[in-house]
């Protein structure tokens, strides 16, 4: 069988025309390489070189072999420096959950834009999942990192830091209210469409609970699958949504943000997830120090 050790030997030989200072080139006693290249001409069935006195010439079989040889060599170069590469966590392939949330808040481009100088070799796919789906496909490893608004049960096998915290506006139409914040009376009994970060199981009581103490129970009719959507809902005239403030940069011009009702208080951490145990890729962006905007 061929072996990179010893297609390294035949290379030498053939480049330097002589074993022994094939040998020298190679740190090796001349005999041991010589029963390396006989016993590599054996397994081959081939004669690599005409010998003539302490001269060895290639045959037209070995020039073939050789440039074949040092293809494959330098393969194998490039095979090892992958491997140190991903070894290192700067090359390979790096699979991301996001709740949208986090992708409006700016946090996921951060954090792509940190990586990148760092890793600028490492492949990167993105997929949108809610914050449960991305904690059970850390287990499963179908995904690498996630960016959820949950943190995840201890002893789940999956490790999270709050990287960040986001503040939140009242979605409101434009044309009624343009900067004129509604009052706790005025929420009061008006529909409301609900996020599912923010009305969902886990979030849900926090929510209500903010809400009474700025003064208003919201009555929640509708539910979007994400925030784009409430604020098309809001555009439409369907009602009221609490919102991210960051939505702001890209929110519908028929839509303003307003500040809510004195007392409403309440936000939403942004965590930062990697599964147990972590790749080396995996392990160089959950370690990342990337700071606010």
């Amino acid at each position: 069988m061929l072996d990179l050790q010893r297609l390294r030997y035949f290379v030498a030989v053939a480049e330097e025309e002589n074993v022994g200072r094939a040998a020298e080139r190679l740190h090796l006693t001349q005999s041991p390489l010589s029963r390396q290249i006989q016993s590599l001409e054996a397994d081959l069935g081939l004669a690599l070189f005409h010998r003539a006195k302490k001269r060895l010439r290639l045959t037209a079989a070995g020039r073939q072999f050789l440039a074949e040889a040092r293809s494959l060599l330098a393969h194998g170069e490039r095979v090892e420096q992958q491997a140190r590469a991903i070894a290192m966590g700067s090359a390979g392939a790096l699979v991301i959950g996001y709740v949208p949330g986090a992708i409006h808040a700016g946090v996921v481009t951060r954090w792509l834009r940190a990586f990148r100088m760092v890793a600028p070799d490492v492949d990167i796919m993105l997929k949108k999942l809610r914050s449960a789906e991305q904690e059970c496909q850390l287990r499963s490893g179908e995904i690498d990192i996630g960016f959820a608004h949950a943190r995840p049960a201890l002893g789940a096998g999956v490790s999270s830091r709050a990287i960040c915290r986001e503040s939140f506006k009242l979605a409101v139409p434009a044309h009624r209210y343009g900067r004129a914040a509604p009052t706790a009376r005025d929420l009061r009994g008006a529909r409301f469409i609900a996020l599912p970060g923010t009305a969902a199981a886990g979030h849900k009581d926090e929510f209500f609970a903010a809400c009474a103490a700025a003064g208003f129970d919201p009555d929640v009719r509708y539910e979007a699958a994400d925030p784009l959507a409430a604020l098309e809902m809001v555009d439409a005239g369907l009602g009221f949504a609490i919102v991210q403030a960051s939505l702001k940069r890209i929110k519908p011009a028929g839509v303003a943000l307003v500040d809510l009702p004195p007392g409403f208080d309440w936000t939403m951490a942004i965590h930062l997830l990697c599964g147990e145990p972590c790749t080396p890729i995996a392990a160089r962006f959950f370690g990342l120090d990337v700071g606010a905007e």
